[in-house]
């Protein structure tokens, strides 16, 4: 018996030291490690991995980073902050081998020729560019050395859409779209009601590709610093070989990425003593100066409560949490302009509204607020930037789409034909009660009221463009009607203002803030990504000291939410909530 009350004894002091001493030896660690981010080593080369899923901003929410994406903002303001970093002797990215937005792809271009125009330099790898679009190239053509797998393919050669029409299908399986479209070329819709792209559809499209096509040769012929006519010769020529390739000089050397990544070593100081370094875990030095706040915008416009996931990795634009970014931003005295980031296909026209009029408050209150373009911003993304003091879109920005559709799939005749089941309805109230259930098509006065309501969206939508870009009505809707176009061509449209990307933006806001051009000033984000403790105690119900707790057990149990806190908190650089960022 005596040895029983021994052995559940130690069992007890067991559990008490594994339960109770070890998780608060782990917190102590943590805490110690979770103070300054560590300084960045000397003869630093940063990486940057364009092989990764490319976001335009970076997750929302506060673990959203760990997704494994890179996001081009953080890759164009700590190449800007690394130009006069001394620790930082230059760049080694690994080039994307597959798709690329064609606006992202600009603006990592121009933030290597920026940095290597402060004396660094820019040493680039490509495993093969599989896909044939040439966007993938023009992200590192202007690379100091471009060097290519020797076995690889070079098949960047121009830029194809290929559309999958829904219409003979639907028609085959009795399903009816029914959609209203102002005006032609505002196609989204067509792929459910067409069996082939429209006059109108093909004309924009066209025009869309080559707009896109003609400006990425135009860069690339700049960078191989070869006449535009010789370069088109020479992409025509692909898919062709690495050697090839680069006897076309469109890259300069054949090698393997350690090759590479050795090459930019040695240039750094030597491959033994200089450091290769995760732009990821690249913390810039502290910021000063005046501030500009930077409002993220990114995927589709949503109205209702912002309801992120602490863990998702994708983004969107609520309504309610844009404008209350906007707003906070103009009521900090210390705020001297706003930047507003889109990258955005658009979505509900009221919480599009509700971004805009935040922005016009701003204005009211002498705020200026520049847009800065993305990938895109059309329809309601443009429809929020367009009455902001200056709109800066990339080259390629897929900009426009002033225009509105809507519209259902009335189902049921197909349900029946090939399931036997059908749609009931049962209604009371006006005609349009039943509007937009699946069972039926719009009886005529459905349709004829569905009309007038999109008729409504799409004048309310003209007036704020003419009101915002101080166009005449009659213009605006002539070059409208649904249509969309690159940064490029909407420029001399009066659509948009200047050509650059967020470092453009930022120096229009410091002209227009009243700072100095050449004074380094802080950048503010918002919304401010929420404390990873805070999450969890929020997710828990708990305080932050039983969340850090929670977390360090997370980790001995397995808790792979857990886990990731853990690994959060012992690395804060990665937090987006961090140090102000000084640019100049």
């Amino acid at each position: 018996m005596k040895q029983f009350f021994i052995t559940i004894l130690g069992v007890f002091a067991g559990l008490f030291l594994f339960l109770i001493v070890m998780p608060f030896l782990l917190i102590a660690s943590v805490a110690g490690s979770a103070g300054a981010p560590a300084p960045t080593p000397s003869q630093s080369v940063l990486v940057v991995d364009l092989r990764l899923p490319v976001t335009d901003q970076p997750p929302a929410s506060p673990f959203g980073s760990l997704s494994g994406g890179i996001a081009v903002t953080d890759i164009v303001q700590k190449l800007e902050a690394a130009e006069n970093d001394r620790h930082v002797r230059g760049v080694f990215v690994r080039a994307p081998e597959m798709g690329l937005a064609p606006a992202h792809a600009e603006e990592i271009r121009q933030a290597l020729i920026d940095f290597e125009a402060s004396g660094k330099f820019v040493i680039a790898h490509a495993q093969g560019f599989f896909a044939p679009t040439i966007t993938n190239y023009i992200a590192v053509s202007a690379a100091t050395e471009l060097w290519l797998q020797g076995s690889s393919d070079f098949a960047a050669t121009g830029l194809s859409a290929e559309t999958l029409f829904l219409g003979g299908l639907f028609e085959r399986f009795g399903v009816s779209p029914q959609f209203e479209q102002f005006y032609e070329f505002k196609n989204a819709a067509n792929v459910y009601t067409q069996t082939d792209y429209t006059e109108a559809h093909r004309t924009a499209e066209t025009s869309l590709l080559t707009g896109i096509y003609n400006a990425a040769l135009a860069a690339a012929a700049l960078d191989r610093n070869m006449p535009v006519e010789a370069l088109k010769a020479a992409l025509d020529r692909a898919p062709m070989s690495a050697p090839d390739a680069i006897a076309a000089k469109l890259a300069d050397k054949t090698g393997m990425p350690e090759e590479a990544l050795d090459a930019a070593l040695a240039r750094a100081g030597g491959v033994d003593s200089a450091t290769a370094l995760d732009i990821a875990d690249y913390a810039p030095p502290a910021g000063s100066g005046d501030v500009i706040a930077v409002v993220a915008g990114e995927g589709p416009i949503l109205g209702g409560p912002d309801s992120t996931d602490p863990f998702a990795s994708d983004t969107q634009m609520n309504g309610d949490a844009i404008a209350a970014s906007i707003r906070e931003a103009t009521d900090d005295d210390s705020v001297k302009a706003i930047v507003l980031r889109v990258s955005s296909p658009g979505g509900s026209p009221p919480a599009s509204e509700q971004i805009w009029a935040a922005v016009e408050r701003a204005q009211s209150l002498d705020k200026p607020v520049v847009v800065s373009m993305g990938a895109y911003a059309a329809s309601g993304g443009y429809y929020v930037a367009a009455g902001a003091d200056r709109i800066i879109a990339l080259p390629s920005t897929i900009t426009g789409s002033i225009g509105v559709l809507g519209g259902k799939l009335a189902v049921d005749a197909g349900l029946n034909r090939y399931t036997g089941a059908n749609l009931s309805t049962v209604t009371v109230g006006g005609p349009f009660a039943s509007a937009y259930d699946a069972g039926e098509a719009f009886t005529n006065s459905q349709r004829e009221a569905f009309r007038a309501s999109m008729q409504r969206t799409y004048d309310d939508f003209t007036g704020k463009v003419a009101e915002g870009r101080k166009l005449e009505l009659a213009r605006v809707q002539e070059i409208a009607r649904g249509r969309v176009w690159t940064g490029a061509q909407a420029r001399p449209l009066g659509l948009v203002d200047g050509i650059g990307g967020l470092r453009e933006a930022i120096r229009v806001a410091k002209e227009l803030g009243g700072i100095d051009a050449e004074a380094a000033v802080q950048i503010a984000w918002y919304p401010a990504q929420e404390d990873p403790l805070q999450a969890i105690a929020d997710l828990f119900g708990t305080g932050t000291t039983l969340a850090r707790a929670a977390a360090v057990m997370g980790l001995v149990a397995g808790d792979d939410r857990l886990v990731t806190l853990l690994r959060l908190a012992s690395r804060p650089e990665q937090v987006q909530a961090l140090e102000p960022v000084r640019v100049r």
